[in-house]
């Protein structure tokens, strides 16, 4: 009787396995006991049965933009938000709430997953805003929700007890809108910008899990509401068959334009995430199946060799944009789209077995545009992954000139290809428009990678022309030298960057509704962080993202033709930032008159033909028209007397044949003055005032040449040279001790020295030149901890921040994979990109290997401390990221801690988003958490000869 017992309570357990897809969510049984579980926590109408139906809510508090990347949390001064439970009576301080209280609160989950808007009782927006302005309705606070994980009903057998399971069940997440999230302790991170192209793979155990949500209400991403209308989404399910070894995004794919029946470019490519718990997966091989014309596609391999495998290798839960050559080898019906499917041969290999398996895209089609029309082309970026730009062809031959360029920059959360931005600009009669994407949406604020962006899809358009008939390549060569600059909005501002630090080749530009700098747009340091910091400390980091201050670079925006366009009634970017800029240029300028405004009476942020009207199509055509515009006087070009400002060489492309190669003191702010005149003989001299410039050279193409055909003398500072051609083969470098200067050929410093290619900050590891390598820290000492999972999560974190917000590659190897290939000087031959290091040289063989080629002003202990400038760091929760140089245009990135939780907090701060502030090197300490960047214990630039100096750097 007791054996039949037993039989029909473990066939009752299988039923109900059995039933749950038609149980509500109050049936669902409950494996085990938790007082924050409750039966009815589930979204009943929910698209999966794994999303909260209940959120627990705390907050607002206040924060400023970016300021979560430190930390900066109040909670955690009172012990963290992971360490409360709700309460119906329990409070927290708060100054955005009346007396200064906020507390507990819970809502719904909608069908699907969209949480929000969120409501606030005694918050008084309008109120706080009339003293703060909209920066006050930035805030931050946190939501918890729990999911209960049911095993496979076939994973059952002889099982008595959930905790008897041991597979783990392999769920996909992400939350929309937030910046990072919590899964049983584990941290993950959201997707910001809502692109919903990526997701973390999970593998967890049958049961109960609880979720932590940091939520913080962007003002440039929400909008300025009152109240605030905020929300953020969660997607959570499991993974079906199909998907348990690699899923195929086909939202992220990237193809060109047929054009007249021509690929306009040669390079696809399409995202694919590896799902496996622990093995990496390699993508060998692609053919092209099921299309409607002969077509051939081959993978371009970018793996590192650490096996004998050939392809793109994947961690676990990575992404990588696989690039693919595509061929069509056989006529296309003009006007008829193509379609086809890709088909991959993955390998996964241990030491046991090697498996292989067969995966097939959806159908893709590549759409026909006829020569004329505005069409996607497709080319390798500056780091080798595939992007796309639009372009619109002139409508007339330029021949024998070649034809402007009109570049047009989107505003943020815009594509390139939207026909929203694509229609904002007529077609002109002369000159090609190039749209660039800036590899994402929201891109870097088109600055770093965006920037690169913008350079590389002209000059692959330049040097290849895609899409463009041969018959007429002729007739409409496209002139790199000749830019017009233009954007709006995000762009608008991006074209204020891109004709104040590369204006050597602009001729002219709009900015449309453009923001002057992040710090004027939206709130730095707000609250949390001011309280607490160091001015001196303040002044380090504001330097760190001050080359993006367009406002201090005005100067160099003098004799650019430049119209401002902007609507008197914006309330987006407010158009005291236009009149800023134009009241700045004047006074650079010394004429009232040297910058136009256009302010449309009554009109928003975008209005019908805010890029077309006739003003400003006439502004157009007076530099577009090759008709309208002969060759640029080499007066107008050269002016007599000008001026250049910089505070990082790697950002600024010159301006009227100079070009900085260094600073003499690192991020301060360098300066040029210039007066071409003449002596009492009439001869020219040609004299340079600097400040804070340790070298210069001078542009020695032929069209700069002839400034100097009058020029018998050159004056830098007091130092006179007699003027030779040899002069512009060479730089010029400053002798502090004498305070002269002397012209040099020698190169050597390159190999030594902080140069444009390695001249910081953190956020330049992104320019990579090629796939971004992450290498992962196996060294174990006796004694200590190993860090080597923790690694790996990191390691995970920073691959998917660089893939989702900067459409980058990156490939996550082990050190013992690379150690060998370093010794033997094979990566050094054949890798020209960046490295990110993740662990001490204690922990890192790669990290130990590298800082002996090259000495570090770090020294790590075998402990987990280490030391900076004679102060050590041994206390817990300490963590350090710093740039080293790689080969002479190169450079690594290394992150370590005292301890897991030091390494946590320092890892935010890799540079996944713009207008992170952070130098060469920063140092987080226990109290960063919630103090913010007032809770660092350093940070500052290195000398130009990788030294510590005490001008820029700041240690408590």
């Amino acid at each position: 009787m007791a054996r039949k017992y037993r039989i029909t309570i473990s066939c009752i357990f299988v039923t109900l396995f059995l039933c749950q897809q038609v149980l509500t969510s109050q049936q669902y049984l409950t494996f085990q006991n938790s007082k924050h579980i409750q039966h009815n926590n589930y979204c009943i109408n929910c698209e999966s049965e794994l999303i909260p139906r209940i959120w627990e809510l705390l907050g607002p508090f206040p924060t400023g933009t970016r300021e979560q990347d430190f930390g900066a949390d109040p909670l955690e001064a009172y012990g963290g938000f992971t360490n409360f439970n709700f309460s119906e009576t329990q409070t927290f301080p708060s100054e955005l709430a009346d007396n200064n209280t906020v507390k507990w609160s819970r809502i719904g989950t909608k069908r699907d997953g969209i949480v929000g808007p969120i409501q606030f009782e005694n918050i008084r927006w309008k109120f706080n805003r009339n003293s703060f302005g909209w920066a006050i309705n930035q805030f931050q606070m946190w939501a918890r929700g729990y999911f209960e994980l049911s095993p496979d009903i076939t994973n059952l057998k002889d099982i008595k007890n959930i905790t008897d399971i041991k597979e783990t069940i392999p769920v996909l997440i992400q939350f929309h809108n937030i910046g990072d999230f919590y899964v049983d302790n584990r941290r993950l991170f959201g997707d910001w910008y809502d692109y919903k192209k990526s997701w973390h793979v999970l593998h967890l155990q049958p049961g109960n899990h609880v979720i932590n949500v940091r939520l913080v209400n962007e003002i440039r991403i929400f909008g300025d509401k009152i109240p605030p209308d905020f929300k953020f989404q969660c997607q959570i399910r499991k993974l079906n068959e199909k998907e348990k070894v690699m899923m195929i995004l086909s939202q992220t794919i990237i193809v060109p334009n047929l054009v007249n029946g021509h690929l306009a470019g040669r390079f696809i490519s399409i995202g694919i995430l590896n799902t496996l718990e622990k093995e990496w997966i390699t993508i060998s091989k692609v053919v092209v199946v099921n299309s409607n014309v002969k077509m051939t596609a081959s993978i371009v391999d970018t793996k590192i060799n650490v096996d004998s495998i050939s392809g793109v290798r994947i961690a676990p839960s990575q992404h990588r944009n696989i690039k693919i050559i595509l061929n069509i080898n056989s006529s296309v019906i003009i006007g008829n789209p193509v379609s086809f499917r890709l088909q991959f041969t993955v390998i996964s290999k241990s030491k046991k077995q090697t498996t292989f398996w067969i995966m097939t895209t959806d159908l893709i089609t590549i759409h026909h545009k006829s020569f004329g029309e505005c069409y996607k082309f497709t080319f390798e970026d500056f780091d080798g992954t595939v992007q796309y730009a639009m372009v619109s062809p002139p409508i007339e031959s330029c021949h024998p000139e070649k034809c402007p360029i009109l570049v047009a920059l989107h505003g943020s959360g815009d594509e390139a290809e939207s026909e929203f931005w694509t229609s904002a600009f007529k077609r002109q009669q002369n000159a090609w428009i190039i749209f660039p994407n800036g590899r994402t949406p929201w891109g870097y604020d088109w600055h770093g990678p965006s920037l690169k962006n913008i350079q590389k899809a002209i000059e692959y358009f330049v040097t290849y022309m895609p899409g463009v008939p041969v018959n007429k390549k002729l007739e409409i060569l496209p002139n790199p030298d000749k830019l017009f600059i233009s954007g709006h909005s995000n762009g608008g501002q991006g074209a204020l960057f891109f004709m104040s630090h590369f204006p050597e080749s602009v001729i002219a530009g709009i900015s449309a509704a453009g923001f002057l700098k992040i710090q004027k747009y939206v709130p730095y340091y707000c609250w949390n962080s001011e309280s607490h910091i160091d001015p001196i400390l303040k002044g380090i980091l504001e330097s760190s993202i001050t080359e993006f201050n367009n406002d201090l670079y005005s100067a160099n925006l003098v004799d650019i033709p430049i119209l401002v366009r902007v609507g008197s009634d914006d309330d987006n970017v407010p158009p005291i930032h236009s009149r800023m800029l134009v009241r700045l240029v004047n006074e650079h300028s010394g004429n009232i008159h040297a910058v136009n405004l256009s302010e449309i009476s009554e009109k928003g942020h975008w209005f019908e033909n805010i890029m077309n009207d006739e003003l400003m199509q006439t502004f157009l055509n007076k530099y577009l028209i090759i008709s309208h515009k002969n060759e640029t006087s080499l007066t107008t070009k050269y002016p007599k007397k000008f001026t250049i400002v910089l505070n990082n060489p790697a950002s600024f492309g010159g301006k009227n044949g100079i070009f900085v190669e260094q600073l003499k003191i690192p991020f301060r702010l360098g300066k040029l003055k210039v007066l071409i005149d003449k002596n009492n003989n009439g001869d020219g001299i040609y004299k340079i005032k600097t400040s804070n410039i340790k070298r210069f050279r001078f542009n020695n193409e032929s069209n700069f040449m002839t400034i100097f055909d009058d020029i018998k003398k050159i004056i830098i500072d007091d130092t006179e040279f007699e003027f030779e051609n040899l002069l512009l083969n060479g730089y010029f470098k400053k002798n502090s001790r004498k305070n002269s200067w002397k012209f040099s050929k020698d190169n050597k410093w390159i190999q030594k020295e902080k140069n444009p290619s390695t001249y910081g900050p953190a956020h330049q590891i992104l320019e990579s030149k090629q796939t971004i390598i992450i290498v992962i820290g196996t060294r174990n000492v006796s004694g200590v901890k190993s860090k080597t999972k923790k690694f790996f999560e990191i390691a995970q974190e920073i691959a998917h921040s660089w893939y989702l917000y900067g459409g980058g590659d990156s490939e996550i190897v082990y050190d013992h994979e690379l150690i060998d290939k370093i010794k033997n000087d094979e990566l050094i031959n054949e890798y020209k990109g960046n490295l990110i290091l993740l662990g001490s040289t204690y922990e890192n063989f790669v990290t130990e290997l590298l800082l002996k080629f090259n000495k570090s002003e770090v020294k790590f202990y075998k402990n987990g401390s280490f030391c900076l400038k004679h102060v050590k760091f041994s206390d817990p929760e300490i963590g350090i990221l710093f740039l080293h140089p790689f080969r002479k245009n190169q450079l690594l990135l290394i992150l370590a801690g005292t301890d897991e939780k030091g390494l946590d907090q320092v890892t935010r701060l890799f540079p996944k988003r713009s207008g992170v502030p952070i130098p060469d090197w920063i140092i987080t300490g226990p109290e960063t958490s919630w103090k913010g960047v007032g809770g660092l214990l350093g940070a500052g630039f290195w000398d130009n000869k990788w030294k510590f100096n005490n001008a820029i750097g700041y240690l408590t």
